[in-house]
């Protein structure tokens, strides 16, 4: 889940200012949730369960109405989407359990993480309805073990508050207001590091990258995503292409000082085409280095939209981190 809990470093001047609030910001809004599943029966599952999520919910959202699978899987474009060529984005990113665990037994539980965006958070309901008759009546992986959903938290910026247990409903969602991750931002910050905690597939002259993004590329795609989810999920585009621009302008004079990025194959079966896909992408992370406070908000958001290709699976998830390491850390 992402981090927001920095504490401050050399690298960082601790005096912060109110940047200026991009346009649309305050109506951009966020949710997320996280359900802890406990198994009923015995299950075996991938190493990487997104796939695993992505799929059986969409049969679960479809026994619901097939409306509601097409709403999260399969969005029309509004009448204002500009990019013809462009898919929209879906409403919601996945965060599966991201341990190696493959086999589970009666009473083993699993976390699954789901982050919904702007007018699907008011179809929280449906998602809970889905997974519980998921859990209920058709089950995960191919034993089709089946769950029920013990407990359901949500996150914020803020900390983590239990909205259901024991079949109890405590309190009722809260949305985040993406406007909340612009209220400060450091005066100045040299060096920051993004940890990929799941795959990264970003494209440079339409191929996949092998090694790790230029800054200016990973803050293009990052903003070009958020941009696309306020204009299908909000009101409209939350930075101008003005604004955009100088944004990338700063953003080519930031290098990369360290990474571990790897690229790391990956190939789920796809149960509706019966075909095998490749999802392989980049895991590890990235020490950037230069003038980087202005990029702050935008990197805090990111967290919770993800970045790159198939992020409705889960990919693309990163944290970012710009707290206290030792040198040895670095090289």
């Amino acid at each position: 889940m992402p981090t927001h809990a920095l504490s401050n470093d050399a690298n960082i001047v601790t005096e912060t200012s109110p940047p200026t609030l991009p346009s649309n910001i305050q109506a951009f809004r966020l949710a997320c949730f996280e359900f802890q599943l406990c198994l009923s029966e015995d299950a075996e599952l991938p190493v990487y369960k997104g796939a695993v999520f992505h799929g059986a919910l969409g049969q679960a959202l479809a026994r619901i109405g097939t409306n509601f699978r097409d709403y999260f899987y399969n969005p029309s474009p509004p009448a204002h989407w500009s990019d013809a060529q462009q898919a929209p984005p879906r409403p919601y990113v996945l965060i599966p359990p991201l341990d190696d665990k493959t086999c589970y037994a009666v009473g083993d539980t699993l976390n699954l993480g789901i982050i919904l965006y702007g007018s699907a958070i008011d179809y929280f309901l449906i998602v809970f309805a889905a997974l519980e008759h998921l859990g209920e009546f058709m089950g995960l992986g191919k034993q089709k073990g089946r769950f029920q959903i013990d407990r359901i938290q949500q996150l914020t910026a803020d900390g983590i508050t239990l909205l259901y247990q024991n079949r109890q409903w405590l309190r009722q969602t809260e949305a985040m207001v993406a406007e909340s991750f612009f209220t400060e931002t450091p005066l100045s910050l040299i060096r920051l590091r993004l940890n990929h905690s799941t795959r990264l597939r970003l494209k440079a002259d339409n191929q996949l990258l092998r090694t790790a993004p230029p800054f200016s590329l990973l803050l293009n795609r990052l903003l070009g995503r958020i941009n696309a989810l306020a204009t299908v999920y909000g009101n409209g585009i939350v930075i101008t292409p003005e604004q955009k621009q100088q944004l990338l302008t700063l953003a080519e004079t930031v290098q990369i000082e360290r990474s571990t990025l790897h690229w790391h194959d990956w190939h789920r079966h796809s149960q509706r085409s019966h075909n095998t896909m490749p999802f392989g992408g980049l895991l590890g992370e990235t020490v950037y280095r230069g003038e980087l406070a202005p990029f702050i908000p935008w990197l805090t958001l990111g967290q919770w939209v993800g970045v790159g290709g198939k992020t409705s699976f889960g990919l693309g998830l990163y944290e970012l981190n710009y707290s206290q390491w030792s040198e040895d850390e670095y090289y």
